[in-house]
């Protein structure tokens, strides 16, 4: 049988080492990395690793292609926020010259929901709540500050009072400010089709973070987001892996942010908890029929618990 011959795109993160070492439990899948450092483990969990430049050079896209096409890429999945918006920018492209099958969301929903200022608007529009946009300094303090654009959470910040505020928003023109919520916080992980169908999803509270990534976990399935997800998914059209952040307070879901890529740092609970996401990802990429009977999740409490481990080499290679 002919190997599926698979490229991780910025693989030296969290997500690209937990998506090569589930690929590797499977002999007929030859696992392939990429990443813009050449320091970096994930060189560690791949058969062969390669160095693209950052997906903001004006050169990524091109050399992406010859990468695709010189080394037989069969799936090619991105797994950094910036590298997929740069793939979705450009999908006609990488479609028309390479063979590699990839997917993502269309850059529309990455215009409309990828700006966490346009995205809080957005949602506020198609009726799903949302913290309050603050846009003056005549607020209640506190309140929340992140960056408009950007993963994890580099840049967050509560701000206790009005100077504080006014130093921020003077000083830096990519933050934004918004009502502070207090409450539980979750992640939902979401599969949906190249059509936009939802395939599966897993909800899990988040309990220890660090630079936005959870390291404790527990999936939690007594609050019904159904009817969240259904109205999300009827005002945008996602592709792939996507998952959304949101705080519940007296029962009410407030989302706070929008990742349209694989979730940094959950997923494994997702994936153990009967979520395959990487195996469905990979058979509907190679065109097989993904079926009911292929998402087994069923609700539990299962928890996570995410911890580091060495890898030691004599000299950078």
């Amino acid at each position: 049988m002919k190997k599926i011959k698979v490229l991780i795109g910025s693989n030296g993160g969290l997500t690209g080492v937990y998506l090569a070492k589930q690929f590797k439990k499977h002999d007929y899948i030859y696992v392939c990395g990429a990443d813009s450092a050449k320091i970096s483990a994930g060189k560690f969990f791949v058969e062969k690793q390669f160095e693209l430049p950052n997906s903001n050079d004006s050169s990524f896209i091109e050399k992406l292609i010859v990468l695709l096409n010189r080394e037989h890429i069969d799936i090619y999945l991105p797994t950094h926020s910036r590298e997929i918006e740069a793939v979705s920018k450009n999908e006609d492209k990488l479609r028309k010259n390479t063979r590699a099958r990839f997917i993502v969301s269309p850059k529309e929903t990455f215009e409309a929901l990828d700006d966490k200022v346009n995205m809080n608007r957005e949602f506020q529009k198609a009726g799903i709540s949302v913290p309050k946009l603050i846009e003056d300094f005549d607020c209640d303090y506190p309140i929340f500050m992140k960056r408009n654009l950007g993963s994890g959470s580099a840049g967050s910040l509560i701000i206790d009072n009005q100077s504080i505020h006014k130093a921020y928003a003077k000083t830096y023109n990519d933050l934004s400010f918004f009502e502070l919520i207090k409450g539980d916080e979750y992640t939902l992980d979401c599969l949906f089709d190249r059509e936009g169908n939802l395939i599966g999803y897993n909800q899990r509270k988040r309990l220890k973070t660090i630079g936005g990534a959870v390291r404790i976990t527990q999936n939690s399935h007594n609050f019904d987001v159904s009817e969240y997800i259904k109205k999300i998914a009827e005002s945008w059209k996602f592709c792939g892996c996507v998952n959304f952040q949101y705080i519940v307070k007296n029962g009410i879901p407030y989302f706070i942010d929008t990742n349209l890529r694989y979730p940094s740092g959950g997923l494994p609970l997702t994936v153990a908890s009967g979520l395959d996401v990487p195996m469905l990802t990979v058979k509907m990429l190679t065109g097989e029929r993904i079926s009911k009977s292929d998402v087994n999740l069923v609700p539990n409490k299962k928890i996570m618990y995410r911890y580091f481990e060495e890898i030691f080499e004599n000299e950078i290679n």
